[in-house]
């Protein structure tokens, strides 16, 4: 079971000194949202869109993955719209992005998609109440913030800790809904 995570051994790190901003651009000269996405996933329709959506890890559309670049292990950071402006979710799968949104990489490269989700929670919370729909969280000044990571002896972000703990909160997580699917079917 979880305990009280212990911060004070934690460092700053500025946004940008960890992270990079990925430019992908949809590859379809003739692109039109009407005839080239759906917002459900088919066999023709099968990359996730990062975009303006607030829930459903940030993915509001499919697209073919011919007509986009894509990245994996990647964060997603909204920057547009009335309630998911900052919004921060994990993408490890292979995404592209439509609009109002763009991903970050990992200046170090990441293979664990609970280190993943360790960091989006991270720059969520760095993120999330300091920009609004007047107040876009553009890159440009998203970057220039600063999260507080576990770190090593040597003053480097801890990602095996990172992987660890949210490895030891998924683990709980399903514990925790195997007895309540117990329970309920008693």
């Amino acid at each position: 079971m979880m305990t009280k995570i212990d911060t004070s051994g934690w460092k700053e790190f500025v946004i940008e000194d960890l992270f990079e901003k990925l430019q992908l651009d949809i590859k379809n000269e003739s692109f039109n949202k009407t005839f080239d996405v759906s917002e459900e996933r088919t066999p023709e329709f099968s990359l996730p869109l990062a975009n303006a959506k607030h829930g459903n890890n940030g993915i509001m559309y499919y697209g073919r993955e011919a007509d986009f670049d894509t990245a994996e292990m990647t964060i997603d950071i909204v920057q547009n719209g009335a309630i998911a402006t900052g919004d921060v979710y994990a993408q490890p799968q292979k995404t592209g992005v439509l609009w109002d949104a763009y991903l970050v990489k990992p200046k170090v490269e990441i293979n664990s998609s609970s280190t993943l989700l360790f960091l989006a929670t991270v720059l969520e919370r760095a993120i999330k109440d300091r920009f609004s729909y007047d107040d876009k969280c553009i890159w440009d000044k998203a970057k220039l913030l600063s999260v507080t990571l576990p770190c090593t002896d040597k003053g480097e972000p801890d990602w095996a800790y990172m992987d660890a703990y949210m490895s030891e909160v998924m683990h709980d997580c399903e514990k925790n809904l195997a007895e309540l699917k117990c329970i309920l079917s008693q």
